[in-house]
Formats: structure tokens, sequence, C-alpha cells
């Protein structure tokens, strides 16, 4: 593994590793750059990236959709609890226990796919995960009697859902600079709500999923730095895109067709490339090694990681606890219809959306005025050495008044509930901490794959198991807490939990981080093999 200080030095090195990534030439000024910075920067050689600004947008295009899957089939299968438990036959305690199965797979999944994707490529996993999502979901749709086929088959739709914002975390850190991931996160935040029936809505899964696998198979290139460096080396066997597989052979034939008619001849000498030959930069147990699912796990015992953990994983467990209440409340209390029920969850999907853009703007800015405040030039080529750069001081900037707010939002909701408020105040009240919980899960898994570059889809896995668990917590506790102290207390003492803790946090963090950080890198060297490479 790469040494964790300076992202460029992940780069693999092959012999003629000048040729650019398969989709479109490499620029020869990177994006965003200028031949001032070129000719300024020590590392003007080794670009952070040579995707440009289309691919780029093509990549945030694919990674919103991708990264529909987990949010989208989670929130969607809520409003569909009393119609399930009523055509399975079974109680409202064995219908929940979907939910449980399906929230102990989102942890596991990232341990078994996102840790593989940043050793053996994000195209390859993404393939996989979808093609389970897509089968899980066809058998989702035909069963109508057996509770067992439920719960088998909702477990292998959350191992092929879940690792996927996991996987995109790495592809945003493959192609994008510290300074500028804000600016791609922003996008690909967001999920829909509305469903009428389940088995139609397993059949939107199905196509959702198939259109999915249909996108990524075609149009998503390779960006594992693992694999084609900073967009430098060419992709081969599945890593290639289907569509330049498909070109590749029609070219091939033409070729086949010039060379017996007698208009072209073929250099046998040059028509093996390095690449062909085999030549990479890490072996097969470098890969294996890095590829191991326990890295994630590793990762929430340091100290500067378990403080981002908890920024991360903690409004994301209040944010599945509030929306498990939703048909309850609505039901109950407000006296909402299957439909109403399901459209009361759009406002949550619109604060998730707003939330995601708007925040990935404040990421990228907050960036820059850090930069500005302690004199550092950005380097817009090759990434900034984060070593001798507090990013926590930069991304967890303006995090004292969102958390606030947050606190007074959570605690609110849970009292406005009580007193009865009109409908429209608990669904305000659902947007902004929609909004508030997207921006802090986006803003501090950045920081996770800030540090730990050379394995960023790792990183996020770890994020991944801490949110599932606390969400595990979370379910589980829900109805005997919401029955023994009633619905006001219950989301106060979460706002006391989440958004107290989260200011704790965000103090020790902004203190020691990267200090904390520091001090990690230093053991992690120490502890790296012959060949130099940093384990987690």
């Amino acid at each position: 593994m790469a040494t964790a200080g300076n992202p460029s030095l992940q780069t693999p090195t092959t012999e003629n590793a000048a040729k650019p990534p398969e989709t479109a030439s490499a620029p020869s000024v990177p994006e965003g750059a200028t031949t001032a910075d070129l000719t300024s920067s020590p590392e003007a050689a080794i670009p952070y990236t040579t995707f440009t600004k289309r691919q780029k947008r093509q990549l945030t295009g694919i990674l919103i959709l991708t990264m529909l899957a987990s949010p989208l089939t989670a929130t969607i299968y809520l409003p569909l609890l009393p119609l399930l438990a009523a055509k399975f036959n079974v109680s409202t305690q064995s219908i929940n226990l979907t939910i449980t199965i399906y929230v102990i797979f989102q942890a596991v999944s990232p341990l078994l796919f996102a840790t593989a994707s940043d050793s053996f490529g994000r195209r390859p996993i993404y393939l996989i995960t979808y093609a389970i999502y897509t089968v899980a979901s066809i058998g989702l749709a035909v069963n109508q009697h057996s509770y067992a086929a439920l719960l088998i088959l909702r477990a292998l739709q959350s191992l092929g859902a879940s690792a996927v914002l996991a996987i995109a975390f790495g592809v945003v850190a493959d192609v994008c600079t510290p300074a500028e991931r804000g600016s791609m996160l922003g996008p690909t935040q967001g999920a829909a709500n509305l469903a009428w029936g389940f088995a139609w809505v397993f059949w939107a899964l199905v196509i959702f999923g198939a259109t999915v696998l249909l996108c990524v198979g075609f149009a998503l290139p390779e960006t594992a730095r693992n694999v084609v460096g900073n967009g430098g080396l060419e992709a081969t066997g599945w890593h290639k895109t289907w569509t330049s597989i498909l070109l590749s052979q029609r070219r091939g034939k033409a070729i086949v067709r010039q060379v017996e008619s007698g208009e072209k001849d073929v250099d046998y000498e040059g028509a093996r490339s390095p690449r062909q030959t085999g030549t990479t930069a890490r072996s097969m147990k470098d890969l294996l090694r890095l590829a191991n699912p326990l890295a994630a796990l590793r990762i929430i015992f340091w100290k500067d990681t378990a403080l981002v953990l908890w920024m991360a994983a903690s409004p994301y467990a209040v944010w599945y606890c509030v929306q498990a209440s939703i048909p309850p409340i609505y039901q109950d209390i407000y006296g909402f219809d299957e439909l109403q029920i399901g459209l009361s969850f759009l406002t949550g999907g619109f604060g998730t959306v707003l939330g995601g853009y708007l925040n990935g703007k404040l990421m990228d800015y907050n960036y820059k005025v850090t930069a500005r405040q302690i004199g550092h030039t950005i380097d817009r080529v090759s990434g900034d050495n984060l070593d001798k750069f507090p990013i926590e001081r930069a991304r967890a900037r303006g995090s004292w008044s969102l958390l606030l707010i947050y606190i007074g939002t959570l605690a609110g909701y849970g009292w406005s509930i009580h007193a009865r408020a009109h409908e429209s105040v608990p669904l305000i009240l659902q947007f902004i901490l929609a909004a508030l919980c997207t921006a802090f899960q986006q803003t501090f898994n950045a920081l996770l794959v800030d540090v730990f570059p050379a394995s960023p889809s790792t990183a996020a896995a770890s994020s991944n198991i801490t949110r599932c668990l606390l969400s595990a917590l979370g379910l589980a506790t829900l109805q005997p807490l919401v029955n023994a102290m009633g619905r006001h207390w219950f989301f106060t003492m979460l706002a006391v939990l989440s958004g107290g803790g989260g200011l704790l946090a965000n103090w020790v963090m902004n203190a020691y981080g990267m200090q904390w950080r520091l001090e990690r890198i230093g053991k992690m060297k120490a502890k790296a093999g012959a060949d130099g490479a940093v384990d987690l």
C-alpha cells in the first residue's frame, strides 16, 4: 500500500506507462491547472489524474445512479411494512426482522467488496455487486408466499446494494484531489421514496438494478489507482468498458481484413505491449494482502478515525430511526393512508438531494478558506500533501453551527409529534434533518478518504460498518424506548447523544486530530514491510 502522506506516490509505474485512459486522450495540462501550475509544481511530471472534465462529469452521472441503490432499497421498503406483514401473514416484529437483516448485511457487504475494489479495481466489483442486487430483486418480485425467502432475498439484496457507496467514494478519491472532492460528491446524494404496492416496488428495483448494471458495464471506466494509476495506464480484461471491447473487436476485424487483402503488414515484434506481457506495479500477493476485509475493521480503532467515524455514522443512525418511525407516526397520529405515508418520505428525499449538493460546494469552499488562512497554495496538479495540511480543520469548518441546528431540529421533531402539531411541521423538520444528516455523512466520509488515500473504499467501508452497527442498535431499541419514554424524550435523547457527542468529537478532532493522524502514519510506516508498503 502506498504511503498515506502523498496521493501521487500511489501511482503504479510500468514500462511505457504514458498511455491515456481508454475513453479519452490524456490532457497535456491537467483539468483545472495552468501552464504556470505545471512549471511551478515539484510533482509536475506526475499529475494526480489524467481524467478530463468531461470524463469526470460522466463519472458523476454514473455514480449518482450507483449510489442510489442502498438508500433507495432501504427507504422505499419502509412504507411497505404493513402490506408485507399482511401478505406473508406474519407479525410486525417478524417483518421488522427483515430490516434488521438488511442492516446487518449493510455492514458485511463493504467488508467484502469495498476493500477488494481498492486492490482489484472498481469496475469488476461494481459488476459483481449489481448482478447480485438485480437477481435478488427479481426473486423478491416473484416471491408471493415464503417469509423465509423474503429474509434470504432481502439479505442478498443488501449484500449487492450496500458496498456501492464506499466504492463510489473510492472513485471520487481516484480522480479528484482533496481540494475538489466536494464538487463531485455533492451531486451524488439522493434517493427516491415513493411506492404503492410491494410487487411493483420490487419490479421497479429490478429495472433500476439492470439499468445501472448496463450503465456500469458500457460506460464506467476503471479508476482504481492500483490498476490504472492516475489514469495514464491502459485498462485490460474486464477492467475495460464493454463499449471499448466492442470497438476493439471491430477494429481487430478490420485489421484482419486488411491483412488478408494485403493492404496491411503485421509487425509481430512490436505487437505485444508491456501491459500485455503482464507487467504490473503490484504482485498478486500484495493485492490479496490489501484486499483483506479486516482492514476496514482496523481503521475503526485508530484515535483520529474513531472521532471521524462518530461524526459520519451517528447522524446516519439517527436518520434511519426517523425514517423507521414515519409509518406509525403518520398512520396513528395523523391518520395517513398508505399512499400518503409513502409521500411523507419525499420531504426527506428532497432534503437529502439539496443537502448533498449544497454541502459539496461548501466542502470545496471550506478547503480554500483553510488553505488561505494558513498561507498554503493548493496544488491542483498533483494534489496536496496532507501530512502538512490540517485537513481535519478544513472539513470540520462550520460544523459547530450545523451541529447546534441539528440538535434543535431533532429535539423539535420529537416534541412537535408529541404536541400533535400540524403535519407540515414534522415534514419540514424531516427535510432539515435529512439535509443535515447528509451533510455530516458526506463531509466526514470524505475526511476518512482524505486520511487513507491509498485505500479510500476501505476507509469508507469502515464508516459503513460503524453506521450500520449504530443503526441496528437504534432500530432494536426504537420501539421499547418509545414505549417507555415517549417519542418526544426519545428524539431528545438522540439529539443529546448524537449532537452533543458530535460537539465533543468536533472539538477533540480540531485540537488533536492532525497530531494523532501523523502519529498513526508514523506507526504504519514503522510496521511497513521490506517493500515499503504501509499496511492499514
